[in-house]
């Protein structure tokens, strides 16, 4: 069975080659530890219905990488992934570090959000967030059975950000899932979490 946004092997050792030797990759750290959102925390984040899950990139106060994700919904009628056409869901209990996969507040959030694009900002690579499509890990969790979900880091040809899903526990002939939105420019309008 194929899924949507099933992306074949030597496609995702492509875009990991390239990730690797894209020079002054400012996403490196976040690759050095493994990036899982378990069940319970998509089951929180899946409770409000979203359209997709948005992963914003962050530091701490000693520059050790964060990454929040919330859920994101279409508004004023929109179907497609565009500038200021989603918002995001902050509601209390909302908003997770999936380092940890424990809720952290909006506060908390925007700071390690506003340390990383001090530091990194003026880098050409520079992305605030990710969005990627809710049906993603709708198809790990309930039809694969996964748990946890493992989230990682690809770039094309040209060191365009690309963001992944598959199950860790799957070994190498693990389905990947891709299609992902970075902000800039699929930026969210109303609660963004970015400053």
């Amino acid at each position: 069975m194929t899924y949507n946004n099933e992306v074949n092997s030597s496609t995702v050792s492509n875009w990991l080659e390239s990730f690797n030797n894209c020079s002054n990759n400012i996403f490196i750290p976040f690759q050095n530890n493994e990036i899982d959102i378990t069940q319970q925390t998509f089951q929180t984040l899946n409770s409000n219905n979203p359209d997709f899950l948005n992963i914003y990139f962050g530091l701490d106060d000693n520059s050790n990488p964060k990454l929040i994700i919330v859920g994101s919904v279409f508004i004023n009628g929109n179907t497609e992934v565009e500038e200021n056409g989603f918002s995001d869901i902050l509601s209390t209990g909302m908003i997770y570090e999936l380092y940890t996969n424990q809720s952290i507040t909006k506060v908390l959030a925007q700071q390690y959000i506003s340390n990383w694009k001090l530091a990194n900002a003026s880098s050409s690579l520079f992305k605030k967030s990710i969005l990627t499509p809710i049906s993603n890990y709708n198809n790990l969790f309930n039809n694969l059975q996964a748990d946890p979900v493992r989230i990682f880091l690809g770039m094309d040809k040209v060191c365009e950000l690309i963001v992944m899903q598959k199950d860790p526990n799957a070994g190498d002939g693990a389905i990947v899932l891709n299609t992902s939105f970075p902000c800039p420019s699929a930026c969210s309008i109303f609660g963004t979490l970015s400053l």
